[in-house]
C-alpha cells in the first residue's frame, strides 16, 4: 500500500482536498449565508465532487512516473516505484481506472448541479495531464504554465459547481459577489504562483536527467543560475505582493487575527524562502526549498479557515 501511496503522492493529495473543503465551507459557504442562500449541491454530493478532483490527480501523478522512467533512474536513484514495486503495465491500468471512475463521478456531480457540460472539466484535466507527461513537460515553460493552471483549477471547479447549482435553482450572489470575486482570484493567484515557483524548484532539481532526455526545462534552456535569478525574482515580487494585499485587508477590514496569520504563517516563510534561495548551491538546497513551498502550500490554503471570524 505504501508503495502505491508514493506513487499517487499522497500528501499532495490531501492538501487539494483541504483545499477544496475549505474553499466552500470556509468562503464559498459563509458567502452563500450572508446572502441568505443555501447551497443546492449535497454534502455528499460535494465529497464525490472532491474524489473525482483527486482521483484526475492520482492518475496524473501515476502516468506522470510512468514517462519518466528514465529520468527518475538518473535523478531519484531507483527510488521511484515504477519498475521496482509495479510493472508499467500495471501503472498504465491504474491511470486508466482512476481517471474513468473520476469521470463517472465527475459526469454524476454535474447533473446533480444541474449542468452535464461540467462534467467537461474532469476530461479535460485528465486530457492535459496525459499530454503533460506524454509531451508538454520537456517543453520550456509550457509543462510548468500547464501543472500551476491545474494547481489553480483544483479552487476554480469547487465555486464553478456550487455558483452553477444555485443559478439553476433561480438565486444568484449579488451583494457579495465583489467580494466573492476578490477572494477567487486572491487564493486562485496564489495557488498559481506558488505551485510555478515549486515547478521551477522541482526542474533545478532534476536537472541532470532532463538535460541527459532532451527536455527544454527552464534551467535547461537558460542554465541553473538564470532559473535561480528568475526564483528570486518571482518570490521578491510574491512577497512584496502577499505583504501589500494583507496590509490592505487589515487596514479596509480591520481582521486582526487573519492579518497576522498570514503575515507570521505565509509572508515570513516565503522570505525564508527567498533566503534560502539565494543561498542555494545543491541540489539538497533546491529539495528542501520544494519542501518549504509546500508547506507555504498548505499555510495559504489554511488561511481560508480566518478569513471570515471577524462576521
Amino acid at each position: 500500500m505504501l508503495p502505491f501511496f508514493k506513487l499517487i503522492r499522497i500528501q499532495n493529495l490531501f492538501i487539494i482536498a483541504v483545499t477544496q473543503y475549505l474553499f466552500r465551507y470556509a468562503i464559498l459557504i459563509p458567502v452563500m449565508n450572508f446572502e441568505h442562500i443555501n447551497p443546492m449541491l449535497s454534502h455528499f454530493n460535494f465529497a464525490l465532487l472532491v474524489l473525482s478532483t483527486i482521483l484526475v490527480a492520482a492518475a496524473g501523478y501515476a502516468i506522470n512516473d510512468y514517462f519518466d522512467l528514465r529520468i527518475d533512474r538518473i535523478n531519484k536513484n531507483n527510488r521511484n516505484v515504477v519498475g521496482k514495486n509495479f510493472s508499467r503495465r500495471t501503472v498504465i491500468k491504474f491511470h486508466f481506472a482512476l481517471n474513468i471512475v473520476a469521470i463517472i463521478l465527475g459526469t454524476w456531480v454535474s447533473y446533480k448541479a444541474g449542468s452535464l457540460k461540467l462534467a467537461t472539466i474532469n476530461i479535460v484535466m485528465a486530457t492535459l495531464l496525459w499530454m503533460y507527461s506524454v509531451k508538454y513537460k520537456a517543453y520550456f515553460l509550457v509543462g510548468n504554465m500547464l501543472i500551476a493552471f491545474s494547481t489553480a483549477m483544483t479552487i476554480i471547479v469547487v465555486w464553478l459547481f456550487d455558483t452553477i447549482a444555485i443559478n439553476k435553482a433561480g438565486m444568484i450572489i449579488i451583494n457579495y459577489s465583489h467580494l466573492l470575486n476578490i477572494l477567487i482570484w486572491l487564493f486562485v493567484g496564489f495557488a498559481f504562483v506558488i505551485s510555478m515557483i515549486r515547478e521551477i524548484i522541482k526542474d533545478v532539481e532534476d536537472f541532470e536527467g532532463d538535460k541527459k532526455v532532451g527536455c527544454s526545462t527552464i534551467p535547461v534552456v537558460i542554465g541553473i543560475n538564470k532559473t535561480k535569478y528568475l526564483l528570486i525574482a518571482l518570490t521578491s515580487l510574491s512577497v512584496l505582493a502577499l505583504s501589500f494585499i494583507d496590509f490592505k485587508v487589515y487596514r479596509t477590514f480591520g481582521l486582526n487575527f487573519p492579518f497576522w496569520y498570514i503575515a507570521v504563517a505565509v509572508v515570513l516563510p516565503f522570505i525564508y524562502l527567498l533566503y534560502t534561495t539565494i543561498k542555494a548551491k545543491e541540489k539538497e538546497d533546491y529539495s528542501f526549498m520544494s519542501r518549504v513551498t509546500k508547506f507555504l502550500m498548505l499555510a495559504g490554503v489554511l488561511s481560508m479557515t480566518f478569513i471570515f471570524l471577524k462576521f
